[in-house]
């Protein structure tokens, strides 16, 4: 390989692993894609990237600055199959009379000539190819090409596989293992940010506390495992119940909290008597209709707390008063102040 092609090669080695230039999926295929342009000397890229049951197509020409995000027409062609099952780089000297590709493995705004094909393989289910083309009549693709974007393609994988797990730690670092909603960890430094921003931008932000009512009994009858799938079920209704933005967090062993920023008290209590009828209307296995119930406290910032754990503090006393009170209903700092 000519020095200038070991420094370019090089320097695409490092760009797709600098964490500082590649923050998501799409970032590690546009770099691919640009990589894959500069050292082919092709007039197109293409790059197919599985994630679960869905995947993508991304295309990619000389002189545009990002590439194009288009759908995948037809399902798995020969080409693909082949691709994903045996893992071997495909050169073909005229992609438009290959019989094995189909539409989705042209790119757009290239004739059909030669291409060349490295596999991304992720895992069984998230498979996908790096490909580069150029137009009809156009010199073909040569060894040296080959061994380059099979190069790229590993290296994209490397970098796909290493995204995702970073971005699993990061939500395992985040997440409460029982309900899968956010942990005390996160809600402590979310609800820190939420009031620099509220305080910052004189906005209203409200917190809500909520702990599940009879969950003892309930426990005590049918056992703690039918306790934890109970509270990861009112986590999921919880988490249905409130807006996009707003944060839903497990504080405790059975208590919730709940972040609701631009939101004053009135919107608060709204939102508080949505949560508590839709957990006394739903049916929790193995318990009677409105068996299940919970009570609610509401903070207001800055009026009941102009801290995290101000603001907390007020939720939770106003918490205490709603159970004392009866359970099943909602109070706010204010009457408990009051």
């Amino acid at each position: 390989m000519p020095v200038l092609s070991r420094e370019r090669m090089l320097e695409t080695m490092l760009e797709l692993c600098d964490r500082s230039r590649v923050r998501c999926r799409e970032d590690v295929v546009a770099s691919a894609l640009r990589c894959a342009l500069l050292l082919t000397d092709a007039a197109g890229a293409v790059a197919v990237a599985g994630q679960g049951r869905r995947s993508h197509r991304a295309v990619l020409r000389p002189g545009e600055a990002e590439p194009a995000r288009l759908d995948l027409l037809q399902g798995e062609s020969p080409l693909a199959r082949v691709l994903g099952l045996h893992a071997h780089p495909i050169l073909t000297v005229d992609l438009a009379s290959d019989p094995r590709a189909g539409e989705d493995e042209r790119c757009p705004g290239v004739t059909a000539g030669p291409a060349l094909f490295a596999p991304i393989r992720l895992r069984e289910q998230d498979r996908g190819y790096l490909a580069v083309y150029r137009p009809q009549g156009a010199p073909a693709f040569g060894g040296e090409d080959l061994r380059t974007l099979v190069l790229l393609a590993a290296w994209a994988t490397f970098a796909l596989e290493n995204l995702r797990l970073s971005e699993s730690v990061e939500k395992l670092a985040i997440t409460d293992d029982l309900t899968q909603v956010y942990n005390y960890r996160f809600l402590k430094t979310a609800l820190r940010r939420e009031i620099r921003r509220a305080h910052r931008y004189r906005q209203d932000l409200s917190v809500i506390m909520i702990d599940v009512d009879n969950l003892k009994s309930y426990n005590d009858r049918h056992g703690h495992l039918r306790g934890s799938f109970l509270l990861r079920e009112m986590a999921g209704l919880l988490a249905q119940q409130v807006r996009s933005w707003d944060l839903v967090a497990k504080y405790g062993g059975d208590e919730f909290t709940i972040i609701l920023p631009q939101t004053p008290e009135e919107g608060a209590l709204t939102a508080a008597e949505r949560l508590r009828a839709a957990i006394e209307d739903h049916g929790f296995p193995l318990a009677a209709p409105g068996a299940i119930t919970i009570s609610l406290g509401v903070a207001t910032f800055p009026r009941d707390g102009d801290r995290a754990d101000a603001l907390i503090r007020a939720a939770d006393r106003a918490l205490y008063l709603a159970k004392r009170h009866g359970r099943n209903r909602i109070e706010c700092a204010r009457r408990e102040a009051a």
